[in-house]
């Protein structure tokens, strides 16, 4: 015990007497370590992970982590890999020219290699005429898709949603072409028809609109509208909450731990349905192919709902209608999440980028380029935003680093990987080598659903000397935990159906001659079942252009008695289903949402080198993935917010950021 104070005083001056030199170069070593970061799937939650791990890198450069001031960039590179079309490095070169006025973005549908669906915001060009073949619209709501256009006004312009024309709404329309909306239950009935306003001036026309919905939905459209603007209002929290970067507990390490700080976490794990029993939505089944009973008989004569005009009604048209539109999903495979934020563009300003809405992506990237190019201390910064056409098969820990493969050849090895694409989907193997360092020949699966133990003690295996075989993480009773269902479970399967030179027969969907057509046309479930699609925008009379939504390919008997025999197919796109069974099984449009059942997530953090090999100083690759946030709802700034959620972990864990913790939620 007396050597104590004597080894403690040596120690003391070995560090600050002998060797002052390694004291004061801790800044400079951290200051010279580099990332590497690769990042698979090139879509919306790849490009703005991308762009928001960039700005942590540079726009925080000089402020003070950990006690610490940066005085440099810590990424060496950000390598995307995706097997879109597009701009690609792989020529040599720049994914931009230097010249921001030669700033030219690329389409992102053909070629792909077979049976890869690739991103789901892609677009092509038929006639003249950009059509969306997957997420069409935007919000003005959504901020981070608003944020990320006003990071690029020169080619990130607002266009009038899907392409169309806002002509029809300025000035009088007395001649056929199409206008509004309507919902088709199928055998030439149609429950909602807004193109019945095609001829009157403008002016009525804005007037007359929520007239009739106010007359026909009554309370139920007021109780809606506020249980909507309530989630609005929920969102824009989020916001708020991605931005602050000092407070621990804005760290989500899981889409339900976001849901729950902002109290819509209960919303995720019901159905549709379900919510709308709550908010006092009155149900009338009969509109409904289940013919589900209600708790309250429409019969009785003590019903007061029955005596309002088209009380019940709301329910099983518009709002089905549009979840169908959205998710080709009815309301019991909802959950009330998904519901809500399908609902949300009914409020408000609608819009997409001119040209596509894939350039979102690809000025994404653009405008991480951008970053380092005008960051002074970071060099290099041509080749510091890579993307790469290639296909990833393999990603292999060895717990300081990851490899990625694409079949036998190596892509590099990187501190942090980000996938950037839904796992049922990318078709990757994650192998870890063995965490006992036995033979580092071995590989195993990663466990990107945790480790749990097996307690079967028939199972143990005495060895002398081993007494903590139970509770040792690695050691022989540690296995893998299974997955949730939302990782697992195949996507909803939509295709999308491009044809031009069509006509339509206005006799099979019950229309006269001389009236005008809806623009677009929903369906309710009954009209899904008897037509076979789930949406028909008409995107020009004059060419016969027409966009489809559907759940299976159409036949040439379904596509000639609705257009006519002369029409002509421009594309197809399969979003899964098709009678490929590996393209059914790895590809989709949206999440199967069981009506809540499958809205446990993954973490974002899916693999932890440091932990799961238990070092103790926290250093160590690391896989996270962005897509977990879809198994509670699905859209362009739902990916948003989880690329933002994920590039904030990142950046903790780089040392680019530096949270302050506090005690509990409750402080939020």
């Amino acid at each position: 015990m007396e050597l104590f104070p004597i080894l403690f005083l040596f120690v003391l001056v070995h560090q600050h007497v002998i060797h002052p030199v390694l004291a004061n170069n801790d800044d400079e070593a951290a200051n010279s370590k580099r990332y590497r970061i690769a990042i698979i799937g090139g879509g919306i939650s790849g490009s703005f992970v991308t762009k928001y791990i960039s700005e942590y890198d540079v726009a925080r450069l000089h402020e003070t982590v950990n006690g610490k001031q940066r005085k440099q960039c810590l990424l060496d590179k950000i390598v995307v890999y995706d097997i879109s079309p597009g701009f690609s490095d792989d020529d040599g070169q720049s994914i931009h020219s230097n010249n921001d006025n030669d700033h030219v973005l690329k389409s992102s549908s053909d070629p792909r290699p077979e049976n890869w669906q690739g991103s789901r915001v892609s677009s092509i060009t038929v006639k003249d005429t950009v059509i969306e073949l997957g997420a069409s619209i935007i919000y003005d709501g959504n901020h981070l898709v608003v944020e990320m256009m006003n990071g690029d006004p020169d080619n990130l312009v607002r266009d009038d949603p899907m392409g169309t024309s806002k002509k029809e709404e300025e000035e009088g329309n007395n001649s056929r072409e199409p206008y509004g909306f309507g919902i088709y239950h199928g055998n030439k009935e149609w429950l909602l028809k807004t193109s019945s306003f095609a001829n009157y001036p403008p002016f009525f026309r804005k007037m007359l609109l929520p007239i009739t919905f106010l007359w026909r939905y009554n309370l139920d459209y007021f109780r809606l509208q506020q249980a909507v603007k309530r989630a609005v209002s929920a969102f824009d929290i989020i916001y708020g909450l991605l931005n602050e970067t000092k407070n621990e507990l804005t760290y989500f390490e899981s889409p339900m731990e976001l849901w729950d700080a902002i109290g819509l976490r209960t919303a995720a794990a019901v159905s549709f349905h379900d919510l709308l029993d709550g908010l006092g939505l009155y149900r009338d089944a009969s509109l409904e192919m289940q013919q589900e009973t209600t708790t309250e008989s429409s019969n009785s004569w003590w019903n007061w709902r029955k005596w309002l005009p088209g009380m019940g009604c709301m329910r099983s048209e518009l709002v089905t209608a549009m979840t169908i539109n959205t998710y080709n999903a009815d309301l019991n495979e909802m959950n009330g999440l998904v519901g809500l934020v399908s609902y949300v563009p009914s409020s408000g300003e609608l819009f997409s980028v001119k040209g596509g809405n894939n350039k979102l992506m690809e000025s994404a990237l653009y405008q991480s380029r951008r970053l380092y190019e005008t960051a002074p201390k970071c060099e290099q910064s041509k080749e510091r935003i890579q993307r790469q056409q290639k296909q990833v098969t393999t990603v292999i820990s060895n717990g300081d680093t990851m490899e990625l493969l694409s079949n036998e050849d190596s892509l590099g090895e990187f501190d942090v990987v980000i996938l950037a694409a839904p796992l049922q989907q990318c078709r990757i193997q994650f192998l870890v080598h063995n965490p006992m360092g036995m033979d580092s020949s071995i590989l195993h699966p990663m466990p990107l659903g945790g480790v749990h133990e097996n307690i079967d003690n028939e199972d143990v295996i005495d060895r002398p000397g081993r007494t903590d075989t139970i509770n040792n993480e690695h050691g022989d009773l540690a296995f893998a935990a299974p997955l949730p269902s939302s990782a697992t479970t195949p996507y909803t399967s939509v295709v999308t159906t491009v044809i031009s030179n069509a006509t339509i027969n206005t006799s099979h969907f019950g229309l006269d001659d001389y009236e005008a057509l809806p623009r677009t046309i929903l369906v309710s479930e009954r009209g899904k079942m008897l037509e076979g699609i789930t949406t028909l925008r008409i995107m020009s009379m004059e060419m016969g252009l027409i966009k489809l939504f559907s759940t299976e390919e159409l036949s040439l008997e379904q596509r000639n008695t609705m257009f006519g025999s002369h029409h002509i197919i421009e594309y197809v796109q399969i979003w899964g289903g098709g009678d490929n069974r590996e393209h059914s099984r790895t590809g989709g449009a949206t999440p199967n949402f069981a009506g809540g059942r499958n809205s446990e997530s993954l973490p974002f953090l899916l693999y932890d080198s440091s932990k799961h090999l238990s070092k103790s100083d926290g250093d160590g690759a690391a896989l996270y993935y962005v897509n977990a946030i879809e198994s509670s709802v699905a859209a362009i700034e739902i990916s948003a917010i989880g690329a933002k959620s994920v590039a904030k972990l990142v950046a903790r864990r780089l040392g680019l950021v530096s949270p302050v913790a506090v005690s509990s939620h409750d402080e939020l």
